[in-house]
């Protein structure tokens, strides 16, 4: 098989690595109040927290699709979207991820898994709608990016706190009368906690995630040739989003990090007008031959 023409980065690899110390150092300090009860204590969480990590590695694709209520589809049921995930992958000699539906009217994507054999691509309702073929193989190819750079597994253990934080305040959020009130002033105390770990989840995120977009916006227009594709399709998911439904912002947000536009107000990602004009010197460098 010839090479993938997703090359690697060192800009992202010491990304990368400087951002797995800082997510190390969030998780010691998680288990820092387990030692004021004793040592044996405090190791036993260290243990768990690394027992979890590892779980968490092995099994990201699923606890993603789980946490989103995304449903994987095979090429019988989705023929169209799975062509276009296939040619994608003999363009860029990849093997082929599986494919993914989320049922949410907002346009937007993203990828999960340890590695390229354990990918899922998952796209929304709202984007297959609202993009034309070029411009949903655009989106696709810089998913796939990350998948090939382990980014988004590594995206997805520094956001974990922030993922299991986002689906509780998801939860408490969600309207359910007068038996849900009465439960979201009783766990008040823990939304506030679950709040400032999404917070310092995100803050964490933000030392690789900025720069791992660009990263993948570069690498995934260099396989499809196309850049101006994918700045298009920025365009509509960037228009559309800002009139997304408060329960389709709620179903995004744990895993906001992981999208490729983001679905929060803190952003991990880079400006999207920063995005376009590099995708539009990209376009001018390939049609320059450079």
């Amino acid at each position: 098989m010839a090479a993938s023409r997703f090359t690697s980065d060192s800009g992202l690899t010491r990304r990368m690595l400087f951002t797995m110390l800082l997510v190390a150092l969030v998780y010691v300090a998680a288990a820092l109040p387990a030692f004021r009860l004793g040592p044996g204590w405090g190791l036993a969480a260290v243990a768990a927290l690394v027992a979890a990590a590892v779980a968490l590695c092995r099994s990201m694709d699923r606890f993603v699709l789980w946490v989103t209520g995304a449903r994987v589809v095979d090429a019988a049921e989705e023929p169209e979207l799975h062509a276009i995930v296939e040619m994608l992958c003999m363009t860029c000699d990849l093997p082929k991820p599986r494919v993914a539906v989320l049922d949410l009217d907002v346009p937007n994507a993203f990828a999960a898994g340890s590695g390229p054999g354990t990918a899922v691509l998952c796209v929304t309702e709202g984007l297959r709608r609202r993009l034309e073929p070029a411009e949903l193989a655009a989106v696709l190819a810089h998913e796939a990016a990350h998948v090939v750079n382990r980014d988004v597994l590594i995206t997805a253990v520094a956001a974990f706190p922030a993922m299991c934080a986002g689906t509780l305040l998801s939860w408490w959020a969600a309207p359910r009368g007068a038996a849900g009130l009465l439960a979201r002033v009783v766990l008040a105390p823990v939304a506030a906690a679950a709040f400032v770990l999404y917070c310092l989840g995100t803050v964490t995120g933000m030392a690789l995630s900025r720069h791992r977009e660009l990263c993948a916006d570069a690498t995934g227009s260099l396989c499809t040739g196309r850049p101006g594709d994918l700045a298009a399709a920025l365009a509509r998911i960037g228009a559309a989003a800002g009139d997304a439904t408060p329960a389709d912002r709620r179903a995004l947000r744990p895993v906001s990090a992981l999208c490729v536009v983001p679905a929060r107000l803190l952003s991990t990602h880079p400006a999207m007008d920063r995005r376009q004009a590099r995708l539009t010197m990209l376009s001018q460098r390939l049609a320059a031959g450079t």
